[in-house]
């Protein structure tokens, strides 16, 4: 081979991957950390696709993904930590420009339920930098994500117990795709009431007070494009199904009636936007045997996009895994969405259905190799929303 010759960049990610978990296939279990375990992986992935970007006019492409990641996970009576900090380098075959090395940061923290006499909660901080895929703007965005969230329960007497929950997210986004600029910035906040077990001993009702605010900070679209709502959530929590038919199923469901005012850059005029909406949110989980997990989820509600258009979204999710041995796993997901840019001028309307399926089989106790299809179908009235995008991509990850 001729030394000045430079082998494509996709092969010399290959080439470094396979260095790295070559070497970790012989290395002994992670050490303890701060009571912890710590836990070093390395996955090398390639993928297929036949658009790169979440657009119509998007062609396909091949792209090789290295991951190499830090997980932490300590367990104790008072409170339960999770940690992982990875670095995906991701090159392209042909699309040079969405060539990325990113940074993906999330810690989490719970207090169970029963190490503290009334206290109970959780606790989470995540972090991203680099390239994603953005599914309302059509387009590949470069992200600086934060985010921060809290919940805890306090018991006030008996089975009465106050909640709270906040959240705060911090975003800047400009588009790899075309251009545009950016940053906003959403908080929540919401408290309430919760009574456990109230009925039949196995049904619990909540009701709390929610706030939402987002704000643009910096936009080339428009400035000081805001959105908020207000309103009165409430649920049910339990076992809300017969018991003799559906035997340890956990559930959360929840409805509200919440008043929005919300700007765009079709719609930045003070409360012009105001109206009033019907919110959903819900999750059933239901062990169907010792191998077999399915989970129905529902959620309407508002958002406003890295463009500064504001949607109604309604997204119900079906999901089953399946483990038929210690060695193999397999999951599938089925997804319907609808998206409503309420205040375009061209009214876009979206109606999607996604459909994943992954297998992951166990070669060795540290060393894992994943196969996952991707399917996506948009139908919309805007041309560069309607389409179809499928990825398949292979896998193989190195813990040690």
């Amino acid at each position: 081979m001729n030394p000045d010759m430079k082998l494509p960049k996709s092969i010399s990610l290959l080439l470094f991957s396979g260095a790295c978990l070559t070497t970790a296939i012989v290395t002994e279990a992670g050490p303890r950390f701060a009571g912890g375990d710590l836990t070093f992986l390395g996955t090398a992935s390639a993928t297929d696709s036949n658009r790169v970007s979440p657009n119509a006019n998007a062609g396909g492409d091949t792209y090789f993904t290295f991951t190499p990641a830090i997980q932490y996970f300590r367990e104790s009576n008072r409170m339960n930590l999770n940690a992982n900090l990875s670095f995906p380098m991701r090159r392209y075959d042909e699309t040079d420009a969405l060539d990325s090395d990113s940074i993906d940061f999330n810690l989490n923290g719970e207090i169970p339920f029963g190490a503290s006499p009334k206290l109970s909660g959780t606790w989470g901080v995540t972090f991203f930098d680099g390239i994603r895929q953005n599914y309302f703007t059509n387009n590949n965005l470069n992200s600086e994500h934060l985010h921060l969230n809290a919940y805890a329960d306090y018991i006030i007497k008996n089975r009465l117990s106050f909640r709270t929950r906040a959240m705060y997210s911090d975003r800047s986004s400009t588009g790899v795709d075309s251009a545009f600029t950016n940053a906003n910035t959403t908080t929540v906040f919401a408290a309430g009431l919760h009574a456990r077990e109230l009925i039949r001993g196995r049904i619990g009702l909540y009701a709390e007070y929610q706030i939402r605010d987002r704000e643009t900070d910096r936009g080339a679209i428009n400035q000081n494009v805001d959105a908020s709502e207000s309103g009165l959530n409430f649920g049910i929590t339990g076992q809300v199904l017969p018991e003799r038919l559906f035997p340890k199923l956990e559930a959360d469901l929840s409805f509200g009636f919440t008043s929005s005012s919300a700007g765009d850059r079709f719609n930045s005029g003070a409360n012009s936007g105001s109206r009033e909406r019907l919110t959903l949110d819900g999750r059933l989980a239901y062990p169907a045997s010792t191998k077999t997990n399915v989970t129905l989820t529902y959620r309407r509600n508002l958002n406003v996009t890295d463009d500064d258009r504001t949607v109604e979204s309604s997204e119900i999710d079906f999901g089953a895994d399946y483990t038929p041995n210690q060695k193999l796993q397999f999951a599938t997901a089925l997804g319907l969405r609808s998206n409503e840019f309420i205040y375009d001028q061209d009214g876009r309307e979206d109606d999607i259905v996604t459909f994943t399926f992954d297998t992951r089989y166990t070669i060795r106790t540290n060393w894992f190799a994943n196969l996952n299809f991707d399917h996506r179908m948009s139908d919309s009235n805007e041309a560069i929303s309607d389409y179809d995008t499928t990825r398949v991509t292979l896998s193989t990850t190195i813990a040690y």
